[in-house]
């Protein structure tokens, strides 16, 4: 989402993209020798959040950030460097977001941008969330001698990724997070967690029943999706890509595809 696409290449064109790609690493070797890789990713979040403040180019995201009451309880699963988290408190400072992060140098940059913003209405949680408590391998794939922040995935044996740096990661269920458990104002979740979506959705349904929630979810492979599909539509829920600034049914031939979907419980209806 709003740490990095898969590609990268949300701000060039096409053409440019063969010969930006060795400049950003370039860039980022350089940045990253300078500064070190955990002031780096703060350096990141903090240009990030600059960025889409100037240019709103993560026009989905403010689509969702529109949708979303200012009040009751919000959920940034996949939290990563902190950028997601800003933006749900500083635009709903009437809420309380609850940002999940396992990787140990993303939590780091994820504390600082909630220290450095004075995000006040933030609880921060260093773990994942799964179907099930657990400890699991996860990776941060080096992709061109660079670490890959924000495509870190659990590595359970059918990763994409084979090179990479490996650690453990804690996995909670979010029908088991304490603070969470007698909430009734859950009212949107955006989930970033790399392949892991339905694990995390299948954690949550006792709190996605009694809460009804707005969900925003990065979802990118077709067999996750249409899982998670089949999974909420027996819950009265619907799943809408975002193109050209509306919502269109998943599966309606959407072209401009950010791997990103809303899962709309029923009963709420759709901008206009």
């Amino acid at each position: 989402m709003l740490e990095a696409s898969r590609n990268d290449w949300s701000l060039c064109s096409a053409e440019a993209a063969p010969m930006i790609g060795p400049l950003k690493r370039l860039t980022q070797r350089l940045l990253i020798g300078a500064l070190g890789f955990d002031d780096y990713l703060f350096f990141v979040a903090q240009a990030r959040i600059a960025t889409i403040k100037t240019f709103r180019y993560e026009a989905d995201f403010l689509y969702f950030l529109n949708m979303v009451p200012n009040d009751g309880v919000i959920l940034d699963i996949g939290a990563n460097i902190g950028v997601t988290a800003y933006f749900l408190a500083a635009t709903k400072p009437g809420s309380r977001v609850h940002a999940f992060e396992p990787g140990p140098e993303n939590f780091r940059s994820l504390t600082r941008v909630v220290a450095q913003h004075t995000l006040a209405n933030v609880t921060v949680h260093e773990c994942g969330l799964g179907r099930q408590a657990a400890a699991l391998p996860m990776i941060m794939p080096v992709i061109g001698g660079i670490k890959r922040h924000a495509l870190c995935q659990v590595d359970d044996g059918h990763s994409e990724y084979k090179e990479g740096i490996r650690f453990q990661i804690k996995i909670e269920t979010l029908d088991d997070v304490p603070e969470l458990k007698t909430r009734t104002d859950v009212h949107a979740i955006k989930i970033d967690v790399e392949e892991f979506e339905a694990e995390v959705l299948k954690g949550g349904m006792e709190l996605i029943r009694r809460c009804r929630p707005l969900i925003f979810c990065e979802i990118w492979k077709p067999e996750n999706r249409n899982e998670i599909r089949a999974m909420f539509e027996r819950e009265r829920y619907r799943m809408y890509g975002y193109e050209h600034g509306m919502l269109e049914p998943a599966g309606s031939g959407i072209k401009n595809f950010t791997g990103n979907f809303f899962i709309i419980p029923d009963e709420c209806p759709l901008p206009q």
